[in-house]
Parts: C-alpha cells; structure tokens; sequence
C-alpha cells in the first residue's frame, strides 16, 4: 500500500521540480497535480492537492490526512527523469448528485437549449395564428424557428469538434470579460433587428437573417 502512496508523492515532486526548472507553466502543473487522485486497498479516495498535501475524500469534502507508512520527506526528483506511471484510476466520486444519484451536470447541456426551443415555439405559433385571419400558410416563418432552435443543437450534438475548431480563438475571447461578452451577445439581436428591418421592412428575411448573426456570434463569445 505504500507504494502507491509513494508513488503519487514522487510523481508530484516531479512536477514541483519541473514547474521549478520552467519546464512547465503553473497552468500545466495544477492541470497535471489535479490528476493525482487514486484509490486504496478501503476504497478511500486520495488526492495531493498543490502544496503537496496529503487529502482524504470522507464522503462530503476532502480534509487533510496522512497516509498510512508514507516516507515524510521523499528524495526529491531531478525535473528531467522519467514520469511515474501511476495506475489507471476512476474519478472520484462527485459530491452534487440527486437522490436519484444523478449528477445535474448531465442536464445542463439540454437546459442550455429550453430558452431556445422556448423562444423558437412562441414565435412560431405566434405566426401559424396568422392563418386563420389571413387563410394564407404563406404568413407562416418557419426558418426562424430553425435557425432558433437548431443551430444550439448542432453546436452541443459537434461540441468536441466545434470545440477544437475554436481553439485558436480562446485566447483572445477569453481576454474579454464574461459579463462584457454576454452584453454583447445580448445586445447584438437589438441592434441587427432594427438595422435589418430598415433594410428590409417587409417579409421574414430580415428576421433569419439577424436571428442567424445572433445565434452564432453568441456561440463563438460564450463556448468558453
């Protein structure tokens, strides 16, 4: 059992001694400390967090403790020798489950979608009513409900793709606040409704058009 234990402690101050040298960025090493999480022989789950403490999960947090027969102060690491190859290990149980033992994260995805699925019902059947004082299906907008409703879904269905697709634009979106990119995701829809419909005062073309800029200059701002 000490070995494991043993084994995740050489591996972090590997890490400490790479971050040390500059061989990785502080990014790189809490991305890779957040890693070190494993489970022993009890089924009592362990992390190092990245001051290098010991933490035991007791069912709602984790809190410090010592393992049991683990070396105090371990030789440290050369930052250029081999990477440890701890086990292959399961993520730790999640503490913001349902009763049910669902976790709501699985949901979020699909109540990103309600406003629009919302949005793009209403309007829909605020334009099927036009048929029954016009006698005309012409009246009908059903584009717009499309365009609403699915370009959301595509970009949650080819989230991974997508996701890789906007990588080099991370950097520069996510230099600009949250709250300034969700102003101007909101604010867009306003202003390209009233310049659109000056252009082009009668039919739904107006409205697609301004309703597509929308829905995608929103996904581009907020995917990260």
């Amino acid at each position: 059992m000490d070995e494991i234990f043993n084994q995740f402690q050489q591996r972090y101050q590997q890490l400490h001694a790479k971050r040390e040298a500059g061989q990785v960025s502080q990014q790189q090493f809490m991305a890779e400390v957040q890693k070190l999480r494993w489970q022993d022989g009890s089924r009592v789950w362990w992390k190092i967090n990245p001051e290098g403490d010991f933490l035991r999960f007791e069912g709602q947090q984790w809190v410090p403790a010592q393992p049991p027969q683990i070396i105090p102060n371990p030789p440290p690491v050369p930052a250029n020798a081999p990477a440890a190859s701890p086990r292959p290990i399961q993520a730790p149980p999640k503490t913001s489950t349902t009763k049910s033992g669902f976790s709501s994260k699985k949901f979020t995805p699909i109540l990103a979608i309600v406003p629009s699925l919302v949005c793009g019902g209403a309007w829909f059947l605020y334009t099927f009513m036009g048929v029954f004082t016009s006698g005309s299906i012409w009246g009908i907008d059903c584009l717009t409900p499309l365009i609403v409703v699915g370009l959301p879904l595509l970009f949650w269905l080819f989230k991974k793709p997508l996701d890789k697709l906007f990588l080099p634009l991370k950097p520069g979106i996510q230099r600009v606040p949250k709250p300034l990119r969700l102003g101007i995701a909101l604010a867009v829809p306003l202003l390209l409704s009233c310049g659109c419909s000056t252009l082009i005062p009668s039919g739904y073309l107006a409205l697609n058009a301004s309703s597509f800029v929308s829905v995608m200059t929103a996904a581009v701002l907020l995917r990260f």
